[in-house]
């Protein structure tokens, strides 16, 4: 019956942690106290959540797969500060916390990243894939890296083999940990605040958006920059770099990495 239910959760992207040493380490850097309200995403069997109930003051699991119910109502007889609430983890509200633990499905990283942005924690340590955690910590310049980069502190915990998971994923993965960025921290970070204004108004047109986010950015230094006069530099950014007319067009969500590449190196 457990192997039956380990291959049907293939479909989900679902790999489950079995790695004593590192579920040991996600708790141990995960800091937890007894003052902590914790949301932990994808519980599985809930060996982890076992561990995260008993160190912290509530636990809220977030499963989308009720074929673990079973295991789920298991855990919360043993604990009365856990709560469930199943549903995808990018479609239902994600409840204030200080801390987000989870072992992320790797094809959801991108959309979950983006989600976050709206969630109200203090820390998230997860499990992610390693590239994307090496693209993040290095700062690359690619879409997913420059947009946790402008919103989180990121640190690479540790690499993990995939024969710390069941089934093995196919790629090797990171343990890290995301702390949230104020707005004010980025006083002088002028290319991460300007990504920052830019991602939160994807929807505007590119060369609006520039012109839009330099006027915040001198507001935070509490000095005025009119529209024209942010046109006026912005202009001089494009022009110097030849910005093509089409990619100025573009909304944030449809720019190329290529393109995010372009983007960073005009922001002088």
């Amino acid at each position: 019956m457990e192997e039956e239910f380990i291959n049907d959760t293939d479909y989900l992207d679902q790999h489950f942690l079995i790695d004593k040493k590192i579920i040991n380490a996600l708790i141990d850097y995960s800091h937890l106290r007894l003052v902590d309200e914790v949301v932990e995403i994808g519980p599985g069997k809930g060996e982890i959540s076992d561990t995260i109930a008993k160190r912290s003051k509530h636990l809220t699991c977030i499963e989308i797969d009720k074929k673990l119910e079973p295991f789920i109502n298991v855990l919360k007889d043993r604990h009365s500060n856990v709560d469930v609430i199943y549903g995808s983890a990018l479609d239902i509200y994600i409840p204030k916390c200080n801390k987000i633990i989870s072992a992320l499905p790797y094809s959801i990283t991108e959309p979950f990243i983006e989600k976050l942005l709206r969630c109200e924690f203090d820390e998230a340590i997860l499990i992610v894939g390693k590239r994307f955690a090496d693209n993040v910590v290095e700062k690359n310049h690619n879409k997913l890296a420059l947009l946790t980069n402008s919103f989180f502190v990121c640190e690479k915990i540790m690499d993990i083999g995939p024969d710390a998971f069941d089934p093995r994923p196919r790629v090797m993965s990171s343990m890290i940990r995301l702390t949230k960025l104020r707005r004010e921290e980025l006083k002088n970070s002028y290319k991460r605040f300007m990504f920052r204004e830019m991602f939160f108004n994807r929807d505007r047109k590119l060369k609006n958006n520039l012109v839009e986010s330099l006027i915040e950015f001198v507001k935070l230094h509490n000095k005025t920059l009119t529209k024209k006069e942010s046109k006026a530099i912005v202009q001089g950014m494009v022009d110097e770099y030849k910005v093509p007319k089409e990619m100025l067009n573009k909304k944030m969500e449809n720019l190329s990495n290529e393109e995010y590449e372009i983007l960073y190196n005009i922001l002088k």
